[in-house]
């Protein structure tokens, strides 16, 4: 008979039983009275040790528990037992009336167990990831399959004696019938058949919540873990919400909202703040008008915080922000060139509040702003910026929230594209100032029909990356561009011709990277150069102020 030893005693210091395992049932016996919670009918005689606290035989409050309903179909089974030694040919058919009425008593005994189990189960736990405690985590139904020793699981043979115990789900660790004071498995060892499993217990594990019905969450071990698997599932499940929007300006406001999301979180690090770094931590300040709008798509009851918390709530607020970008970038880049999988990494805390940290985030008055926030706080440089500021394709600008109205790309279908068209409008349209339609203190960039009912639009702060406008002197990006009636695009003909940045510069870095992410002097196609530096610039962005985060699992 083998012992599981103490990890500090290295003995078994707990009330053990002896389990016996015989050709037709599983004998738990404590003390003198021996109680059968059969197993099956073809495993050989073994002896195994199972851990069961006596006292914790009752199922809640009520006089009457599993093991006394077991012990009392046992009786039935002692008589079944004792004819098959004599019989070994009936022991996988039975015996006629005694084999029925053995059934009977055991289902019977089973209905009471769910019951009872069902009254006692933890409100709102989800037990694919937490064993209730009232019920000695006999409801978890998680897919841990090792053991506290390390050891691999055995897979369970007992399923038709246990219904709805989770047995037939395999190698994994169970409770069955609640023989023992939390969840175990037999293992493969040699030297252990038996030990417990470090399954959570659904009062100290802070990833539990209530689902829906017809959500079952997902099964994980690791707490916050996201594996190859749920990356995609996730995708689809983003997909599908994008899919169930009708209205094309809806959708791109959607799409663009979910990366500014993750972009306003992000733009908050500074490197040089050992107190407060911030970073994406999951925590924006909402009272800021810096932030506003960005509630449209965060909020109890958006598509995205639903589906975090009924089916993803696993994860920290702030992974689960990158990983709805993430979604949102592949599956608007052109043919889905551009899968952020690699730079994806979990583990960041999430921060509750976070005061002052709009603050930190870019105006649109200039480039001194994105020098300020990506160069000199975040650490980047000046191809990152313009890599990032590359999102800007994504959604439009609503003056309700940002005062500025418009967007960056001709239509709402465009701007439902992730690629490099934001910098062939910039570089390839006179584009001339304009006072914000909702606050004549803020000024940006138009071009086309000035009374459009969809302008289209450039900040400061995109403009200022090709075009040497930091004198504030009133210009026109392409002074050289005509209507077909002869007159100027720029909307006016006294407009003189905006600089462009060139060597010297102190942003020559910036206008080179926007030429670069042009992929050639002509118009075309290639998107590769601006999904590569993307790419780096937001791993590096998404990451920046994390410490002891983890690439995504090949499983959880």
């Amino acid at each position: 008979m083998l012992a599981r030893p103490n990890s500090t005693a290295g003995v078994l210091s707990a009330a053990l039983v002896l389990l016996t395992y015989t050709s037709s049932s599983f004998v738990i016996a404590s003390g003198e009275q021996t109680t059968a919670l059969r197993g099956p009918s073809e495993s050989p005689d073994i002896e195994l040790l199972v851990p069961m606290d006596d006292a914790r035989r009752k199922i809640g409050t009520d006089p009457l528990s599993l093991a006394a309903a077991l012990s009392e179909a046992s009786k039935y089974n002692e008589d079944f037992s004792h004819e098959s030694e004599s019989h070994a040919g009936d022991r996988k058919l039975g015996n006629g009336e005694k084999r029925q009425q053995r059934n009977e008593l055991r289902e019977e005994a089973h209905q009471y167990s769910n019951t009872v189990a069902a009254e006692e189960h933890c409100i709102g736990s989800n037990t694919r990831r937490c064993g209730c405690a009232t019920v000695y985590q006999s409801d978890y139904r998680g897919k841990k399959s090792t053991t506290d020793l390390g050891l691999n699981c055995r897979e369970w043979t007992q399923a038709d004696d246990f219904p709805g115990d989770g047995l037939e789900d395999g190698a994994v660790c169970r409770n069955p019938g609640q023989s023992a004071k939390r969840a175990w498995c037999f293992t493969d060892s040699p030297d252990f058949q038996w030990d417990y499993c470090n399954v959570k217990t659904c009062e100290d594990d802070g990833y539990s919540g209530v689902f829906n019905s017809g959500t079952t969450g997902v099964d994980v071990n690791v707490p916050g873990c996201v594996d190859h698997a749920m990356y995609y599932e996730i995708e689809n499940d983003i997909a599908a919400i994008i899919e169930s929007i009708d209205d094309e300006k809806d959708a791109a406001h959607f799409i663009g909202g979910c990366v500014r999301l993750v972009a306003h979180d992000f733009m908050d690090y500074d490197q040089h703040n050992e107190t407060h770094p911030y970073g994406l931590d999951g925590c924006l300040d909402w009272n800021s008008p810096n932030n506003a709008g960005l509630s449209t798509i965060w909020n109890e009851h958006s598509a995205v915080h639903k589906l975090h918390v009924q089916k993803y709530s696993h994860i920290s607020r702030g992974d689960w922000w990158v990983l709805i970008a993430n979604a949102v970038i592949h599956l608007t880049s052109v043919d889905q060139a551009l899968d952020l999988k690699r730079t994806f990494y979990w583990g960041r805390p999430e921060r509750a509040s976070c005061p002052g940290t709009a603050d930190r985030l870019p105006s649109t008055e200039s480039c001194r702003q994105v020098e300020g926030v990506f160069l000199e706080r975040m650490g980047m440089k000046w191809k990152d910026a313009v890599a990032l500021l590359g999102a800007h394709t994504l959604g439009l600008a609503h003056s309700e929230f940002s005062g500025h109205h418009g967007s960056w790309v001709p239509s709402f279908r465009h701007a439902k594209v992730f690629d490099k068209r934001y910098y062939q409008e910039l570089v390839s349209r006179a584009w001339t100032t304009r006072e914000a339609p909702e606050d004549p203190n803020l000024q940006d960039w138009t071009t086309g029909n000035p009374e459009s009912d969809r302008p289209k639009m450039m900040l400061n702060t995109d403009v200022c990356l090709f075009y040497d406008v930091d004198d504030d002197v009133p210009c026109c990006t392409r002074t050289d561009l005509f209507a077909t009636d002869g007159r100027s695009r720029c909307n006016t003909d006294e407009a003189k011709q905006c600089a462009t940045i060139g060597e010297g510069h102190p942003r020559h870095d910036a206008s080179k990277a926007v030429r670069r992410f042009l992929g050639g002097a002509t118009q075309n196609d290639d998107n590769s150069d601006f999904y590569e530096s993307f790419e780096i610039a937001w791993f590096q962005a998404t990451i920046n102020g994390m410490r002891d985060l983890k690439p995504l699992m090949e499983s959880c």
